[in-house]
């Protein structure tokens, strides 16, 4: 015959006791694993977070400090409702090379039997004239252009805020 319930009954309190301390140290185990784990993802993302922080500042710091490529000075020219319209830079400096490198040839224009540009002035009131209408061409020219650059770096400024 089989054993009896008595023994069955012991038996099966016997494994029971065994397996309690199994899973006891089985459930400890598993808690600090969990701990473990959660402080590697805890430190993972702070480098992270330091790794993307110092992205961001990089290219913060690149953008403010490079010079502005053509196509930026065009679009800060641009009204605002033209701004957004995605302008190819590379594109159009492409065609103005090509515009520019079509030059004219030189051309020498003659009224009668001279040539325009050629001859000096006959007077020492001439070229002092010639002179001076040239300083105040290139003073003009000068003051035009600091004029429009410091509305360029206004117009930046103020879309920087």
């Amino acid at each position: 015959m089989g054993p009896s319930s008595d023994q069955i009954e012991r038996e099966i309190a016997e494994r029971r006791g065994s397996m309690e301390s199994k899973i006891v140290a089985l459930r400890e185990r598993s808690r600090r694993q969990v701990r473990r784990a959660s402080r590697t993802a805890l430190v993972v993302a702070g480098a992270g977070a330091a790794v993307g922080l110092a992205v961001v500042g990089a290219i913060v710091i690149y953008r403010l400090t490079r010079p502005a490529t053509p196509g930026e000075r065009v679009r800060r020219l641009l009204p605002a409702g033209l701004a957004g319209l995605p302008i190819d830079a590379r594109h159009a400096g492409r065609k103005a090379r090509q515009r520019l490198g079509r030059r004219l040839p030189p051309v020498r224009l003659y009224v009668g039997d001279r040539q325009v540009g050629e001859e000096r002035p006959a007077s020492q009131w001439e070229r002092i004239a010639i002179r001076a209408a040239q300083a105040a061409g290139t003073a003009a020219a000068g003051a035009l252009v600091t004029r429009l650059m410091g509305g360029l770096t206004e117009a930046a400024r103020s879309r920087r805020r």
